[in-house]
Parts: C-alpha cells; structure tokens; sequence
C-alpha cells in the first residue's frame, strides 16, 4: 500500500520562506514594504429592513420533520464529490509531522501546555426535538448566560452559574413566523453594548419571497424581549440565501451570505452591515448590499477593538489562497468593501470525511470553508477550517497580518497523529499579545473520532494555546464521548454539525480576568438516531 503524507501545512520555516518569496521583511515586528492597493467591490443597490417590532416571545412549538440539507457547495456537487473521494482513498492514515523533533513542530507533543487551559466543567445544550438534523450548533456567552441556537430546537437560554436552562422558545414562535422552517441560526454577544444579536433564514416562499431574521435583545438579559426586523434578499426569482454568517464592528453587525440561483449553482456572495445605532434603538434601517463575486463562504470578523477597518476572509473548497476584504464605514454613510491582495497559504483541499469504529458510516466533514466568524485584534486576523492532511481532516488554522496580507502563524489542532478531527471554531483574546503579535491567547472546539487502538466515538472537544507556544494544539480537553456510532439514516456520510463555536467570557472573577476564560459549544451525540449539544468551559486560570 503506498503512503501518501501532505507536509505541516503552515509551519515558521514555511512562513519564512513564504515571506523571503514576496519580498517582505520577516517577523511580524519588522517594516514590511506597502501593500498592493485593492479593488472595489460594488454594491448592488440599498436595501431596507422591516420596521423592528419589541417582542418578548414564549412557547415552543413542535418542528416540522425535516433532514436538514447539507451547506450548499461553492463549487459544483460533481466536483465536491470527486475531492471528497480522492480524499477518501489515502492509504496510511497519520501525521507524521505533530509530534518532537525541530522547532517547526510541538515538542513533546500535549505536554505541560494542555495543563495550562485544563476544562472547567460543561453542562449539557440543547438537543433534537423531532427528527431534524444537523443542529448547525452555535452559541455565544453573555455576563450572566449562555445563549444557544440550534435547528429545530430554537433558541435556549441557559445560566452560566449553573448550567440551568432558564427559557427554550421555538423559532417559529420566537420571529413570530411559521409559513417556512427557520434554519442557519447565529448568536452574537455585544458586549460593548450588551445586547444579543440572532439571525437566521427560512426556506423559500416562493421565487420571490424568503425571509431573513434579526433579532437584538434590549438589555444584557436573553430572557426579556428583543426587537424583531426582517428582509426579503432582493436577488434574481428562484435565487436561494444561504449559509449567513454574523460578525460586529464598533458601528455595525456584519453580515456575509452565499447566494445560488434556481439550480443550486452558486452565483454570489453576499456582504452588507446593519447600523447598530438604528437596530439596537429600534429604528428602521438600510444597507449598502455589496456583491463580493465567487470568492467562497465569507466569514465576517468580531472586531475586538476599534479599528475602523473590519477584514472579511474565505477560504474556497481548494487552493493554496485566502481571499481577504477590507471593510470601512459599515453602518455609516461612508460604507465600502475592498478586494485585498489574496493571502498566500500552502496548499489545501477538502477533507475526507471522518471515520467511525464499527461501523462504515462515516460523519460529514463538511468542506473547506471557514464556517464561523473570525477574531480581529489589531492588525491581526484569526480563523479556523477542516483541510485534508494525510488523509485524515485535520483543522488548521491561520493568524493573518492585514497590514502585509501575509500569515504570522498557523498549526493544526487534533487529538493524536492519527484521529480524525474536525467541525472546528477558534476564538482569540488579547491578553498576553504584544505590539507585535496582538492575539495572546486561542480557544478551539473540534470533534473528534479515533478507529486506531484505543478507539472512540465521536467527541466534543477543546483546546487552546497562549501566543509563546507552538504552533500546533494536540491532545485537549474532552466534554462527551458517544457510547456508540451515528448512524440515524443509513447512509453512507451522516450529516454532521456544519458548525461550532467558541467565544470569550466577557465577564470576570476574583481568580480569572477577562480574556482568559471561554465558552464552547459544538454537537454531541446521544445515540445511534439522536443528537444532542455540549456545552463547555476552559481557561488560562483557575
């Protein structure tokens, strides 16, 4: 049987030489020449949402029965499939390059720095209702809550002390709309302004009718009321929205979308930024509805201080690229989306899917998109995505300089050399970062399976590194293990979360200052058939 190895895919001497073939200073702390100047992305036309309506929703209504669709392709199916099998026929399945031996690598291993961020309990989410799946699993912390978003399952309240589910309100009841199943859900926590920030989308109405929700709470507290807007994508007949993402400036919510004509071809992606000062008070409002072209799934940034530039990234299903936007003015009159130099990245492209013991069901992987927003700190950009490596999917992640539109670091994050991971999230913080590297610390969730002696089913897992150590995370926190394989419908690829979350406490204790704790979340499994969610917590203290 032949062996097939892919390299480290981001690596220091990698990096270096990736810098020396640009011509640009090594070290993120060195003068770097100017940057080549960026092309401006149109906007389409500007489009208003609906006038908010206060609500303070309650009640939970039954789902529909529905297996949820896979995340649409931003290439064709026919191509996808043909990655995903050639993916599939790797012969030895490890990585040989995660473990000691030179500085490119993590000495030792998971050695002291998996005791550094060890887990700090976890309470169970939200799990299926009916039949619905995946549960597109997503959350975000709050001072005093965890809010939870899943399909089906709705919106969920939960206390941080405790792990208590304070409220569970179906999406139906919660937008006040039932003509369509509401799915895609995301969940932000401003925690400049304290407030909630949910979107979703339902399926089409009709060739010219689908809606698509917001909702911001009026006060720190999840469980009083929110004020409800809505729009209808202003996109050809037949177009579907898909796939939204949610991200937040000092000014604006980011909201980034894939768009896909009546054949499911992918046309478009979408960006735009909602005002703040007009969705938080309750005031109508309208946006710049700027077309970024083909790039891929977009992901929007949370901006994590007050740079006036926001940096959207996407990753396509295979290159050896990163496409990089720079955002201005969203959520003002001086709005505008800039294409930046591509970003220059060794090669990669979309994992197989994950395997099971005792069982040849396997878990989705998904493909190679950045399925969560992205951290900004400074001049610096953070995101995670599921890559082949070695045949096996492997999350790798990218801390990119927008100022050079090059990498300052990268690694993967996996349980062991030979573990098929995957479904990953990444939050940065930043304390401990420096003039020169303003992300100090990383939290990640993954899940993770393992066929090779000891084997196990699918896990939640967690992880995080401080700015000093290397580059690649191996080991972490374990918050599940299934007691048996997923196996809901029989086929050959179950559907799997198409995303997780990580996000930063934004409160603190007499032992743990903001900045070094997080909150994860990410799918579990309860049983062959059932899905269910795990919620977990870990820090740089005690």
């Amino acid at each position: 049987m032949t062996t097939r190895r892919r390299a480290r895919r981001v690596v220091p001497a990698m990096l270096a030489a990736l810098a020396l073939s640009l011509g640009l200073a090594q070290g993120t702390g060195a003068a770097a020449q100017p940057k080549a100047e960026g092309k401006p992305v149109k906007a389409s036309q500007r489009v208003h949402l609906s006038a908010p309506k206060l609500v303070t929703p309650t009640g939970h209504a039954k789902p529909k029965v529905r297996k949820s669709q896979a995340p649409l392709p931003t290439i064709s199916r026919k191509k996808l499939a043909e990655l995903k099998a050639d993916a599939t026929k790797h012969g030895v399945k490890n990585r040989p390059n995660i473990h000691g031996g030179n500085s490119a690598k993590m000495p030792g291993g998971n050695s002291a720095k998996m005791l550094k961020q060890p887990s700090q309990g976890s309470f169970e989410g939200l799990s299926q209702p009916c039949c619905l799946r995946p549960p597109d699993t997503t959350g975000a912390v709050g001072k005093g809550q965890f809010v939870e978003v899943v399909n089906g399952a709705g919106f969920g309240v939960f206390s941080k002390s405790d792990g208590s589910l304070l409220k569970n309100v179906s999406f139906a009841s919660f937008f006040g709309y039932s003509a369509k199943d509401i799915f895609d859900p995301r969940v932000l926590y401003d925690k400049k302004w304290n407030r909630w920030v949910i979107s979703a989308e339902a399926f089409p109405e009709s060739s010219t009718v689908q809606k698509v929700f917001y909702a911001v709470s009026t006060s720190s507290d999840a469980t009083k009321s929110f004020l409800i807007s809505t729009f209808d994508p202003p996109e050809n007949p037949g177009d579907f929205y898909d796939f939204p993402q949610l991200g937040l400036d000092q000014d604006a919510v980011i909201v980034t979308a894939n768009i896909f004509d009546s054949s499911l071809n992918y046309v478009r992606t979408r960006a735009f930024g909602l005002a703040k000062a007009d969705l938080y008070n309750g005031i109508p409002t309208g946006f710049l509805y700027f077309d970024l072209g083909t790039p891929g799934t977009v992901a929007p940034p949370v901006v994590e201080d007050n740079n006036a530039n926001s940096f959207l990234v996407a990753a396509a299903p295979t290159d050896n690229k990163l496409s990089l936007y720079k955002a201005s003015g969203l959520g003002r009159s001086s709005e505008n989306i800039v294409h930046e130099p591509d970003v220059a990245v060794a090669s990669y492209t979309v994992p197989p899917a994950a395997r099971q013991p005792g069982t040849s069901s396997l878990l989705d992987s998904s493909d190679s998109r950045f399925s969560q927003n992205s951290t900004q700190i400074g001049n610096q950009l953070l995101n995670i995505h599921t890559i082949d490596d070695g045949g096996l999917p492997t999350p790798t992640w990218y801390q990119i300089n927008t100022d050079t539109d090059t990498l300052t670091n990268g690694g993967v994050v996996v349980e062991s050399g030979t573990s098929d991971d995957f479904n990953a999230s990444v939050a940065g913080s930043p304390v401990g970062g420096s003039a020169t590297n303003a992300i100090g610390r990383m939290f990640f969730t993954w899940s993770s399976t393992q066929v090779n002696s000891p084997t196990h089913q699918v896990r939640v897992k967690s992880g995080g590194r401080l700015a000093t150590d290397g580059p690649n995370v191996v080991g972490g926190n374990t918050h599940s293990t299934a007691s048996t394989f997923y196996d809901p419908s029989g086929d050959l690829v179950e559907r799997w979360g198409d995303y997780s979350a990580v996000t930063i406490n934004p409160s603190s204790t007499n032992t743990c200052a903001v900045g070094n704790r997080a909150y994860v979340v990410n799918e579990r499994q309860i049983s062959t058939t059932s899905w269910g969610s795990r919620i977990g917590r870990l820090g740089f203290c005690s």
